[in-house]
Order: structure tokens, then sequence, then C-alpha cells
């Protein structure tokens, strides 16, 4: 559904390093400061390990580019962008202006070069716009001291033997740990390079095992690098959702590429992670991650061609499965490693386990774990949504995870593509493959694949907990398997929800005395909605061409329109009305309830009344209460 708002999008400075006046970030304006400047404390702290033992010696738009990737990941996580739950959502995507003092003023002041990373951050996180002013830097990014190197700590990383060492991002999850295992067994004369991110303690301390045994048991061929970048205490995150993390990820990449002469870096991430595809019709924008999306990774390679031609990102993985990852691990006898792998994307405290059970990614990779039948190595999940999901917000990651497995990808090659038009758009305009339709037939494969893949993961999860002498739980995923409630369309099964409400409230709110009038009815209906949901009581406008349309009730994509036949109110009257309001209401509108108050039995035929209106529009309801 689509809202006209008053609001222009307000763009938000942020001054960085010497352009900054104080420290102070609020909603309106941000200053970072990694170090002290005019007698200002820093608010951001950026500690990276110096991967080269003479730091001076990097190229000045290398350490401009480090400087810049660290304000934009900092910067990313201070302004909020506001609840998912909001309908239109208006706060999701901000405007950013950055003021960056640089040392290579020519390269950077170079139009193609600050377009090119505005396009690149804009598709990456969803907003709305990256925009980038950089003046010639005063004050030189190093001191004569290389302890003194804003970007640097006192610790150094070498990389022996750079031409047979290949770089890699490590976030410590299971698919940079199957791409790990596999290029140490694959290529036995190489080593590999680890380049990770120190978010916290937590994560920083599983990358360290995994390294530590990594080392020990490939005989010592692999190098860790960490970094360190994060708002202080001072200055806290307002936004978790880190989508600019990529972009700080793999200038460090490319920073040590560079320094060692190479040419390219691995990232291993499965190829469903990174489409991701929204599973459901209001899951759009940044909502859906894009941080390892082919178009991403396409941008960003364009953007490190500006400084290297040549370069490239590998992207091995980008054809398969979280199924297909564990069968990675399998395949090199490492089932072990499983669980010291996190994939969980909260950040909440879980005292006695490391993964939430309810994310996407923990829903992603309890699929994986069943439909490889390796779910006895996996991680323990502080819910088990299988015996008992614990809130609504699962139940629907669930329910949308089915959907697209079972009902949705089903639908033919072409289908599947009039489904998903702009987001297999962009996904084909960067797939490996040159030939668009190879492209699109590779892309509908691996969506199958993981079809396939899921459906074995539930039977798999049925076969192992069905226990005829207990009935499931109806807040369960197996009781949502049982009742095959996924092949019903989210409207459909709100619809009937709500229809189960209405029709046992109705007939008990309206026996002694009978609503006033329409007006009435609706006041007694939205009172009845409350205990549904936040159903709004003729909000918001609807607005299209020079119409203005405000529906009865409106929950996100649901209207819901109310009739009362009376006195002087004919069954043809409300049928008119339902004719009206079908025409009047936008296509946008995901679905329409018409709930029909008839006492007095003025339609003679139910179902002839109803019938009338199933072909008027997709996803209309009829529903009539006495």
């Amino acid at each position: 559904m689509k809202f006209q708002s008053t609001q222009h999008p307000v763009v938000i400075p942020v001054y960085c390093g010497e352009l900054c006046d104080s420290n102070l970030c609020n909603s309106s304006t941000i200053n970072l400061l990694n170090r002290d400047i005019k007698d200002i404390n820093p608010n951001i702290t950026v500690g990276l390990d110096k991967f080269v033992l003479n730091p001076e010696n990097l190229p000045p738009r290398i350490l401009d580019l480090l400087q810049i990737a660290a304000y934009v990941f900092c910067a990313d996580r201070l302004i909020n962008r506001g609840k998912r739950t909001s309908i239109n959502n208006d706060a999701w995507a901000r405007s950013f202006n950055f003021h960056i003092p640089v040392l290579d003023i020519d390269f950077w002041s170079d139009k193609k070069v600050s377009m090119k990373l505005g396009e690149t951050l804009k598709f990456m996180t969803g907003d709305r716009q990256y925009q980038f002013s950089f003046k010639k830097a005063k004050i030189c990014h190093i001191k004569d001291e290389a302890v003194q190197l804003s970007l640097f700590s006192n610790e150094y990383v070498t990389i022996d033997e750079a031409e047979k060492t290949d770089v890699m991002l490590f976030s410590g999850g299971l698919d940079s740990l199957a791409g790990a295992i596999q290029r140490l067994n694959d290529y036995p004369d190489r080593k590999i390079c680890l380049v990770s991110h120190k978010s916290n303690h937590t994560t920083t301390h599983t990358q360290n095992i995994i390294v530590k045994y990594l080392q020990g048991q490939y005989g010592n061929r692999t190098t860790q690098y960490g970094f360190e970048c994060h708002n202080k205490k001072n200055t806290p995150s307002r936004d978790e959702t880190q989508r600019t993390r990529m972009f700080l990820f793999s200038s460090i990449a490319f920073a040590i590429c560079n320094c060692y002469k190479k040419e390219a870096f691995f990232v291993y991430e499965n190829g469903i992670t990174s489409i991701n595809l929204p599973k459901q019709v209001d899951v759009i924008n940044a909502r859906a991650s894009r941080t390892t999306h082919p178009k991403t990774i396409g941008l960003l390679r364009e953007f490190f061609n500006l400084f290297d031609s040549n370069f490239d990102i590998k992207t091995p993985y980008y054809n398969k499965t979280k199924t297909d990852i564990f069968e990675v691990v399998r395949t090199y006898h490492e089932e072990n490693l499983i669980s010291s792998s996190v994939s969980c994307s909260h950040t909440r405290n879980k005292p006695q386990t490391t993964h939430c059970g309810c994310c996407s990614q923990c829903i992603d990779r309890i699929f994986a774990a069943y439909a490889s039948s390796l779910n006895e190595y996996d991680v323990v999940y502080a819910d088990d949504f299988i015996k008992y999901i614990p809130n609504q917000e699962t139940k629907q990651r669930l329910y949308n995870t089915m959907r697209l497995a079972s009902a949705e990808t089903g639908v033919g090659k072409d289908g599947f593509l009039q489904k998903y038009p702009d987001e297999l758009i962009d996904v084909i305009n960067y797939w490996p493959e040159d030939n668009p339709d190879n492209s699109l037939e590779e892309i509908y494969q691996l969506f199958g694949r993981w079809g396939d893949s899921v459906l074995k993961a539930a039977k798999a999860m049925q076969l192992k907990f069905d226990d005829l002498s207990i009935a499931y739980d109806k807040n369960s995923f197996l009781e949502m398997i049982a009742q095959r409630q996924y092949l019903s369309s989210p409207v459909q099964i709100r619809v009937n929800e709500i229809d189960s409400l209405l029709r046992k409230a109705i007939p008990i709110t309206f026996q002694r005395e009978k609503p006033k009038n329409e007006n009435d009815f609706n006041d007694k209906v939205q009172g009845l909605l409350s205990l549904h949901g936040n159903f709004t009581r003729e909000y918001p406008v609807l607005q299209f061409g020079e119409t203005v349309y405000k529906p009865d009730h409106a929950q996100d994509g649901l209207v819901i329109e109310s009739k009362y036949l009376r006195t002087n109110t004919t069954p043809s009257i409300a049928s008119e009305g339902i004719a009206a309001d079908i025409v009047k209401i936008p296509s946008t509108v995901a679905g329409i309830l018409f709930v029909v108050y008839d006492p007095e039995r003025k339609i003679v035929n139910d179902n002839v009344f109803i019938n009338s209106f199933d072909n008027k529009r997709d996803s209309c309801y009829v529903r009539i209460y006495r």
C-alpha cells in the first residue's frame, strides 16, 4: 500500500576528523573523530592491526579509503532507521552528506569516484543517497612514529610468501568457515589470510578459536587479520543493521591486497543468502539485506577498479545453498567444527548459547542442518521453534520460508521472473553467466534446490519429533506443517483469523441492541479488531490521482470495509456499495475484506451474494454475519 507523505527527506551532514568543531552526534548532525583534534576528544574507535611494517609506505589514497570506510560504518550505526512495523516505513531510508579530509584530493575529487562510491553504498544499504564532499587534509593521517598512525595499533601482521597466499573475508560464520576449509584442502601449496571484523568479544572469541584450529590442523598456513571499528561508549550506536560493514570489510581486504600486489580477494557466501529474495510483499528496500548481493559485489568491484583496473572479487559459493555449505564441511570431514561457527544476527546476550534460533540466519541454518542430516553436529539454540514458536515475528519468518519454498518457486522460470522482476534483474545483470537467459535458468534452479532442501528439512523435523501420543502445540512449527498453513496466502490467513473472531463476537455484541447506524457498527467492529491487531479507523488516507479514499479499517496491506443491512438498506444497495469500493481501492492494496452485517436476513442466498464478487479483483473476500 502506498501512502502520500508530506515530509521531505532530511539530509544528515557528517563531519569527519579535522573538519569537526565538536564530537556531538544527534539525528540532524554527526561529528566523527578517532583521534584528538582541536582539543576535542575522539568518539569512535578505529584500531586496525598494522599489516605493513612501515605504514607510511601505504599509498595516500589507500589510507584515505580506510578512513572513509571507517567513517561511513560508524555514521551508519548512529542514525536509527525507524520501526520495521511502520506501514510506510518512511524512516528506513536515510540520506547522508559526508565531509571528509583526504590526502589524495585529486583522486577523490574525481566525480566518477564519489558517484561510484555513493551508488555502491546506496544499493548496499537501501538508503536514499550518500553524498561526499572531500577537502584537502591539513593534518596527515600518520606522524613520525608508526604507533601514532590513526588507523593502526602497535601490533602488525605480515604475510609470508604473499604470492602463495589468498586473501578472504572471514566472519566466523558457517559459509566463510567452509570456504577456508575447502581452500586449505583443495590448494595444499597455498596459504590464506583471513580478514575479520572484531565486532564484539563473543564474535572475536569464536574467530580466534576457529583460526587456532585451522592453524594446527593445516600446518600453520593460516594468517588472521582482525580489525576493530566501533562507536565509543559516549556515542552509543542507535542502529544495529550494519549494512555498511561490507564496505569496511572489503576496503580492509582491498588494502591488504594492494600492499602485497594481489589482484583479488575471496568472499564465501552462499547464493541464497546473498540474493535474499523478499519472502513477503512488504519486505522491501533495505529490510532484505544486500551486504553480499551479486550487485553489491559487482559495484564494489567497479569501485575498486578505479584504484586497480585489474582487481577482482571472487565469489566461489555464488551458486550454492546453505545445505550445500553443510555438505562442503562433510566432504572434508570437519563436521565437528560446525558448532564452532556463529551465524546468528542477534547481538542480544545469550549466556547459555550463541544462537537465538529465531532470526532469519538461525532459521536458514537449522533448515540446512536438517536437510543435510548434520543437525546433530549443529549448535544449541536458545529457542526451539520446532516444538514452540516463541513470537509472531518468528512464526512469520517460518511461514514465509515454507511458502517461498513450496508455493512460489514452482511457477516456472517465467513466472518466477514475473513475481520478482526488479530483484531478479539486479541479480541477472551481475551474475557470472554472460547470457541473461542462462543466468535466469541458473538462479531459478538454485532456488528450486533451496526449496527442495527446505521441504526435506521440514519432513526430517516432523519424522524426528512426531509423537502420536500427544498433540502438537498450536504455536509450533510441527503444527504449521501438519496443517499446511503455508499453502494459504498471507491475506487468506489473516482474513480467516479475522472472520473466526468476528463470527463469534458480532452475534454476542449485538444480541440485545443492534447498531444505530453504519458508523456505530464500524465503531464496534473497530473495538473487536483491536483485540486482533493494530487496525486503524479511517486511516491512513489512500490517495491516487486526484481522488482520496478512506477505508473503514486498515492494517498494512489489508483493508476492511463494513456494510450494515438494515431497514432502508437493501442487498442491492450493499452490492452497489461493495462494487464501488472495489473500483476505488488502489491495486497496490494486498487484500480487501467486506464485513457485511445482515441481522434481518435481507440477503436470500449468501453464496450467490458472495460469489458475485469473486472475480472482481484478486484477494477480495466477502463475509456475512448475523
